[in-house]
Order: structure tokens, then C-alpha cells, then sequence
């Protein structure tokens, strides 16, 4: 009998009650969808590097479970594995959400370590947690990765070249697992335009001069707004749900119209 005949004839567990893992959970679109889990009644593992932040969550929600890892080390899947195992017997969902950007210039005024890091950031994780997770989820016989992409890949923006190849590795990394663990292990995209989060900080800065950065990205968008962060929580929600039991391979845009 294949993996996927296994699968087939074996019950789903109810979307409320599986154990979801998601990077960068402190803050931003992770947090966001680390609260809507959580509110769906799902068992929710959060890894961050802000000990801090992620301390105050569990604060405010003493049902989740904080790790305080760096996504791009195996032993940080490690650690979040054996956490599902151990304290839930499973783990169904794999929200790869941590990443980073950089202020926009061009190729030629990037330094190498800038290529380095954002690969490392915005890539590896999506690598390491197949490696780590995939394994037990195909023995389990079920399993779903979220990866968190970005309009870069489908509209990029000048300034912005290695930050947007990055996020297109991860699209067409996706694409090729969700061929690869098919039918066992799903594997979907979620592509945000800009957002509201300390990640757009970091790209326009602050101030007057930042606020009017805001406004020309929100023209850009034909619903006239940025991503928030909700907005993607609500999209994790559903391909992490039985409702989307049949969709592997694809990227949902959450975009506010900026792909069109």
C-alpha cells in the first residue's frame, strides 16, 4: 500500500484541534496568525529570536508554547518537533513566516553579507523544517507547510532584487514539495502585498518623509490600503483547514490587487 492510499483511508483531524508551528510568531503577520490558531482552538507552537515579545504573548494566552530559536538552525526545528510530539502526540501545520527585508537601492551598492543574510533568512527555514518536519509528518500520514512569500515574486519593485529572488525561491520551492509529498503532505503559498508591520518600518523608516513613502505604496494598491496583518492570518486559517484539503502548489495572493 502507497503512502497516499494510506492517507486516503485514514479520518482527517478536525481543523480546531491540530498543532500548528509558526515562525516569527512574536509580531507582525506571524503574530496575527499565531492568534487566529489559537482562537480556532489549535494547539499552537511559536518559535521567535525576541524572547521579550514572545514571552508577552504567552502572557496574554497561556495556551500557547514559545520557543526562543533561530529558524535558520536545524536544532530549533529540532526543539519544535519534539514539542508537538511530545506535549501533543502531532504536529499538522507548518506556518513559515519569519523573514526580512532591506532599505531599496541597487544591486551594485549591496554588500555581500546583505546577499548572504537575506537568503539565509528568507530561504533556509523553508529547507531545514522539510527536512526536519517532513519525515514525521509522512509518517503521521498528513501534514500542511504554509510559506509566506511576497508580491516581489509576481511584481517586483526596483531596489528590492535579492529580497524578491528570495521569496520566488520559496515560491518555487513550494511548487516542487507540494509535487513531491503529494498526496500526503500539502504545500501552499501566501503572497502579501507590503504590510503593516515593522518590516515596512524598516523599509520606508519613519517621519513625515516615511508617511508619504506610505501613501505612494497605498496608491500602488488598487484597494487603496496595506496588507494587514489579519488579512493573512485569515488566509493561513483556510489553507491550513479542512476546507482546502484539495489545493497544494498554489500561491493565494493576498495583495489587495497589486498582482492583477
Amino acid at each position: 500500500m502507497s503512502i497516499g492510499e494510506n492517507q486516503a483511508t485514514s479520518p482527517n483531524v478536525h481543523s480546531g484541534s491540530r498543532v500548528v508551528i509558526v515562525t516569527g510568531g512574536a509580531d507582525g503577520f506571524g503574530a496575527a496568525i499565531v492568534d487566529r490558531f489559537s482562537k480556532e482552538g489549535c494547539k499552537v507552537i511559536f518559535i521567535d529570536l525576541n524572547r521579550d515579545k514572545g514571552e508577552k504573548k504567552v502572557e496574554k494566552n497561556a495556551g500557547l508554547h514559545f520557543i526562543c530559536g533561530d529558524v535558520t538552525c536545524r536544532e530549533t526545528w529540532e526543539e519544535a518537533l519534539r514539542c508537538g510530539r511530545e506535549s501533543f502526540g502531532r504536529v499538522d501545520i507548518v506556518v513559515n513566516n519569519a523573514g526580512i527585508t532591506y532599505s531599496p537601492s541597487p544591486v551594485h551598492t549591496k554588500p555581500i553579507e546583505q546577499y548572504d543574510k537575506i537568503f539565509n533568512i528568507n530561504l533556509k527555514p523553508v529547507f531545514l523544517s522539510a527536512q526536519v518536519i517532513c519525515p514525521f509528518m509522512l509518517e503521521q500520514g498528513s501534514g500542511a507547510f504554509i510559506n509566506i512569500t511576497s508580491t516581489g515574486c509576481t511584481r517586483p519593485r526596483p531596489g528590492f532584487a535579492f529580497y524578491n529572488a528570495s521569496k520566488a525561491a520559496v515560491n518555487i520551492a513550494s511548487k516542487t514539495m507540494a509535487l513531491e509529498y503529494a498526496p500526503t503532505i500539502r504545500f501552499n503559498c501566501i503572497c502579501p502585498a507590503v504590510g503593516n508591520t515593522s518590516m515596512l518600518q524598516a523599509s520606508i523608516g519613519d517621519g513625515t518623509e516615511a508617511q508619504a513613502k506610505l501613501r505612494q505604496l497605498e496608491e500602488m494598491l488598487p484597494m487603496r490600503r496595506v496588507t494587514e496583518p489579519e488579512d493573512i492570518a485569515n488566509a493561513a486559517w483556510f489553507l491550513g483547514s479542512d476546507q482546502s484539503s484539495f489545493i497544494t502548489g498554489t500561491t493565494i495572493e493576498v495583495d489587495g490587487g497589486r498582482g492583477v
